[in-house]
């Protein structure tokens, strides 16, 4: 018993110690000639608890970086938002109650089965096999909501549950190399030091936010700030991961300038942000990770670090200011008509306006603002003032100049018939980059139109190592070719396969009339008789599109296409397949001879959610050369006429279809055939005839109105 009671005397002395030398740290580190520091430097000698106090007093009074609201405006924002301000409530009550469902917008990690810890809160938990689960956990987004509780409604419940929770997580979560590896990744510290301070920015006015809590907050930022300035790894210079560590590192130190290291984490954060910009920003304005979801994680970080720039009078390298805003216009180019961003790679159906309508603010430009929202939205609310929402609401609207446009670096061109929300959009995928948030999805198509998609990427679901993960990675889960039914890449982990495909060849043109390009998958160069794939994509505005694949080989092979759609709204008739909704249906059409099966199939329109669907493969068993031509359009919308035309060569000759096919197209008064040559010619100069026009090049596009005839070389 008396051991007992020596080893908790012990214990409490060597705590006391610790924390005292914490205090000597912090109060030591302090620059007390920092304008405004006059009354701590005045006590600090005196008295520690009044320096404590004093400090706490003079964060009170500092302008906030992000909460440009006060309770004042509390009435307003319950009238503009109604459903907004209840959802912020709800979620402060579930977290008042320990209970986590991770549904924000842009939660990296969404999750639909809630979890609710009986006791204190396992900041280790794992709930559900997910270590993502517990990675969201330690990022404490959910806290910002606690705070527009307490601003909306002044309850002062809101803000002791911030003081008891944040309280905790610093007690129970040492930095150790096994935290490390949790509660204190690299990555979520970075996103952990923003929610922190936006979060404490709601509550501290409160009397819940006492010298002693104070005290414990900063020393953990500290904390923080030391831990993601202790390095810069290669991987974290090319990965999402620097960004997102470093702006954490900027926070901290433009939250609290008076410390005497701040200027130096300042520093570092810079350096590092602007290694990290240079490094994974392509000259498209795309992160090069191909993954849209993961891109707009880089984007908001950098984001912040623009805007806290511009709040603090702060310089920064116009590299980074500058690959901030081509980050927004990448956002533009391949946002759906929806406003959506596509599900390119490790990425969800998430609404892009949010995102815009901050860069819109930040940046004050009219063409972003185009495609956010006309003026500030909830979240936006609060992280802006009154003088800079008024005068984005003023703002003009300016349509971009571009409707179809390739993003050259990454290799995507998305093409629209409009700028409007009915408009016809379709996205093709010619190069494969990225890293483990990459997906197995060369060459792939999708396509939106009547405000809907049709032809999708399925999404992530998961990041656990198993057969989900493989089959939303799997380059059969897109809608791409195959050989022999195996994957274009041969998946290896979560995070990496044993062998990657890649391209070659990749062309794009894009004009007023059309829209045009190819490259060539080398993935199945490893069989042991190697086969050249192609898919070449032609896109007749405003809503038809021409896919010509093709495959060479010596032997027998099944040769495969796949059309993934969003649902089980899928017919199959005859030689074609269609959607089957109350109206504007899509159409494909082979136009070639192939067989035809419909298949189970999922999409996983966000982390953790997966919906049943249907799948169509159009194969056939060819030995040698074979190639689709397919047609898809709404016949509802425009009657499309259609047939193969031969191809003769100067000789008057008949030329094979594993030489040059030709098809025509009839629809709006309109007549197109386009002409594709699959064997190179021997001859420098090799001309086609095509209904009596001579045709030069590889591929050729002839539009013939009112008996007039315009030919495009376009290879």
């Amino acid at each position: 018993m008396k051991k007992n009671i020596i080893l908790s005397y012990l214990f409490i002395c060597s705590v006391l110690a610790t924390q005292a030398q914490e205090d000597s740290f912090l109060l030591n580190n302090f620059n007390l000639s920092y304008p405004g520091m006059d009354q701590v430097k005045e006590v600090i000698v005196e008295d520690k608890n009044k320096a404590k106090k004093a400090l706490l007093d003079y964060f009170k009074q500092k302008d906030n970086l992000y909460l440009k609201l006060s309770s004042n405006d509390a009435d307003r924002i319950r009238q503009e938002f109604p459903k907004e301000v209840e959802r912020s409530i709800a979620t402060a009550e579930e977290v008042r109650e320990k209970y986590f469902l991770f549904r924000y917008p842009w939660d990296m990690e969404k999750t639909n089965i809630p979890y609710q810890f009986e006791n204190e809160i396992d900041w280790q938990a794992n709930p559900f096999g997910d270590p993502e689960w517990t990675f969201m956990l330690n990022r404490g987004r959910y806290w910002q909501d606690l705070g527009k509780a307490y601003l909306l409604t002044g309850k002062e419940k809101y803000a002791k549950t911030f003081v008891q929770q944040v309280s905790d997580w610093i007690d129970s979560n040492p930095l150790s190399k096994e935290t490390k590896a949790t509660s204190w990744r690299r990555i979520d510290t970075g996103i952990r030091a923003e929610n922190w301070i936006k979060s404490f920015e709601y509550f501290k006015g409160s009397k819940s936010i006492t010298p002693g809590f104070f005290w414990k907050f900063m020393n953990s930022l500290v904390q923080h700030a030391e831990y993601l300035n202790e390095g810069f790894s290669k991987f974290s210079q090319t990965s999402n991961w620097g960004v997102l560590e470093f702006q954490g590192l900027y926070h901290i130190a433009l939250f609290m300038p008076e410390f005497s290291k701040a200027d130096k984490w300042k520093e570092d954060a810079v350096q590092n942000l602007l290694v990290t910009a240079r490094n994974q920003i392509l000259r498209d304005g795309t992160q090069w990770e191909q993954s849209p979801m993961y891109h707009n994680e880089v984007f908001h970080s950098f984001m912040n670090v623009v805007l806290l720039s511009q709040r603090t009078n702060t310089s920064l390298p116009k590299t980074i200011v500058k690959k901030t805003k081509d980050m927004a216009y990448a956002n533009l180019e391949w946002q759906k008509p929806n406003y959506h961003q596509p599900l390119l790679g490790d990425s969800d159906d998430t609404d892009l306006r949010d995102l815009l309508t901050t860069a819109g603010i930040i940046f004050m430009d009219p063409v972003i603002k185009s495609r956010a929202f006309s003026i500030a939205d909830y979240e936006n609310e609060f992280l802006f003032d009154i003088e800079s929402k008024k005068a984005y609401k003023e703002l003009n609207k300016q349509v971009p100049e571009f409707l179809s446009i390739f993003q050259e670096s990454s290799g995507d061109l998305y093409s629209r018939s409009s700028w409007q929300e009915d408009a016809f959009y379709s996205s093709f995928h010619l190069k494969r980059l990225g890293g483990g948030h990459s997906h197995d999805n060369l060459l792939h198509f999708s396509l939106f139109a009547f405000g809907r998609d049709y032809l999708v990427d399925p999404g992530r679901f998961t990041y656990v190592n198993n057969k989900w993960r493989e089959y939303f990675k799997d380059s059969r889960s897109h809608n791409t070719l195959a050989v022999d039914g195996k994957p274009n890449s041969v998946y290896g982990t979560s995070w990496g396969n044993k062998f990657d495909a890649k391209q070659e060849g990749v062309l794009a043109i894009t004009e007023k009339e059309f829209d045009y390009a190819e490259a060539i998958n080398t993935a199945y160069q490893r069989l042991d008789d190697p086969v050249d794939v192609k898919r070449r994509m032609l896109y007749l505005k405003p809503d038809v599109w021409l896919l010509i694949d093709s495959f060479k080989g010596k032997e027998t092979h099944t040769y495969s296409q796949f059309f993934n759609f969003p649902n089980k709204r899928i017919s199959l008739n005859g030689n074609s397949v269609s959607t089957t909704y109350p109206d504007n249906n899509l159409m494909i059409q082979p136009i070639n001879p192939v067989d035809i099966s419909l298949e189970e199939a999922w999409i996983s329109p966000e982390y953790n959610l997966k919906e049943e669907s249907l799948k169509a493969e159009f194969s056939i068993e060819k030995t040698g050369f074979n190639s689709f031509i397919t047609l898809l359009y709404f016949p509802e919308n425009t009657k499309v006429k259609f047939e193969k035309v031969p191809v003769y060569d100067v000789m008057n000759t008949l030329r094979p279809d594993e030489e040059v096919e030709a098809v025509k197209l009839r629809f709006n008064s309109k007549e197109y055939i386009l002409v594709v040559a699959h064997k190179k010619a021997p001859v420098l100069t090799t001309f086609f005839y095509v209904e009596g026009q001579a045709i030069m090049g590889e591929v050729a596009l002839i539009e013939i109105k009112n008996n007039e005839k315009e030919i495009y070389i376009l290879k």
